[in-house]
């Protein structure tokens, strides 16, 4: 176990994750020690200086010696050091959880993709039909024209002729 004396300490985890800053005062190396976690006695983290620094370094047999003389401290750390598992493994958790959101938004814009795919097809549809019936439509215009015009013969060539005058 070591015990900051002076200087400034990151502790990082494998895949190079920041986990806390060391100060004065602040030790490390108690988890595995203790056998605290899942782990057991297996380094958790990775800690490198920051600059210079002085360390206290505690051999385990020191400080299991320490904690039989006092029992309460023992479990004192134990509980330090699994709040600081808990906390260290929280941003993981937070990490997993956002790559299951992302899985879950990118199935979700697939099936969105997929939805409007579809819709855009059934309007393509729509507008074949619209447009089919438009020309239908202008063909019975058209049918109606001539069909005006063999009963009033006249209509077409007085408009024709009064628009002939106005020029």
């Amino acid at each position: 176990m070591f015990i900051v004396k002076q200087g400034m300490l990151q502790v990082t985890a494998d895949d190079g994750r920041a986990l806390a800053t060391l100060s004065d005062g602040s030790y490390f190396g108690e988890i595995s020690l203790l056998n605290v976690g899942k782990n057991g006695n297996r380094r958790t983290a990775n800690v490198r200086s920051v600059g210079y620094s002085d360390l206290f370094c505690l051999r385990k047999e020191d400080l299991l010696h320490a904690l039989n003389d006092y029992p309460e401290m023992r479990e004192v750390l134990k509980e330090a050091a699994r709040q600081k598992l808990a906390r260290d493994a929280k941003p993981q958790q937070d990490e997993e959880n956002t790559e299951n959101e992302r899985r879950i938004s990118f199935t979700n814009s697939v099936e969105l993709a997929d939805t409007l795919g579809k819709r855009l097809e059934d309007l393509e549809k729509l507008v074949l039909t619209l447009a089919q019936e438009i020309k239908t439509t202008n063909k019975s215009v058209v049918s109606l024209q001539k069909q005006l015009t063999k009963v009033y013969p006249n209509s077409k060539d007085s408009s024709s002729s009064s628009s002939d005058s106005d020029s």
